[in-house]
């Protein structure tokens, strides 16, 4: 029986996170604080898994990535990386939004699930999820003071974005803020490999595209210019 092999892969966030599932046991992972940029670390560290698990790239049968909201340039680098991998080993491709991940992460859980993830200029990207990681709303940008109006019962917030707005969330939500751990803030690529490898493969193709929500600066900067 053939074995799957999943590289998953996320760049969307400060963390870079690599892993290999194999017939839905992880069997190597590496998570990563990134400060200046992706670029240079994401292929050592692929390199690194894969020999860690003892696989070659032709073994790989299916390649999954983060998708975003996050970090523009990360975004680009991680979605183009698996492209070209993808596209050199033949294999289908998975795009999954970031959120999707975290809020998956954060399972099993008694409550809904709020990630909110950092998205600069005092705003954030969110969306809420049900209990079982199902997502209730589309995925949003939004000032931190505007999240009180789609909570109305105990939710689990998760997201670097935690640590930058918790007074204000506290100050709005009381109660019903709950806040989950720092391990569960960022997407692991464990979890997207998961996620990845419960798709149907037929539905899956090459073109898998960022999920922005909001211009880049520089996109702004060219209209501003016009």
């Amino acid at each position: 029986m053939t074995k799957v092999n999943v590289l998953a892969l996320d760049t969307s966030t400060s963390c870079l996170s690599v892993a290999l599932m194999r017939d839905k046991a992880i069997i190597s992972e590496i998570n990563l604080a990134v400060k200046v940029g992706h670029a240079g670390m994401i292929l050592p560290v692929i390199d690194e898994v894969l020999t860690k698990s003892s696989t070659c790239k032709n073994d790989i049968t299916l390649i999954a990535t983060g998708t975003g909201p996050g970090s523009f340039t990360g975004l680009r680098i991680g979605i183009a990386t698996a492209k070209g991998l993808a596209k050199a080993i033949r294999c289908p491709l998975a795009g999954i939004p970031t959120l999707d991940i975290i809020a998956r992460g954060a399972l099993p859980s008694s409550m809904h699930i709020m990630p909110i993830v950092d998205a600069k200029k005092g705003e954030v990207f969110c969306a809420l999820y049900n209990k079982d990681g199902s997502r209730l709303t589309d995925i949003m940008n939004l000032r931190p003071e505007g999240i009180a109006t789609l909570v109305r019962e105990d939710t689990l917030f998760v997201g670097n974005a935690c640590d930058l707005y918790r007074d204000i969330l506290i100050k709005d939500l009381g109660k019903l803020y709950h806040e989950g751990p720092a391990l569960l803030w960022y997407p692991r690529a464990s979890v997207l490999a998961g996620i990845a490898q419960s798709l149907p493969i037929e539905g899956l193709s090459q073109d898998v595209q960022p999920l922005y929500i909001r211009a880049s600066d520089a996109t702004l900067l060219l209209e501003r210019r016009g």
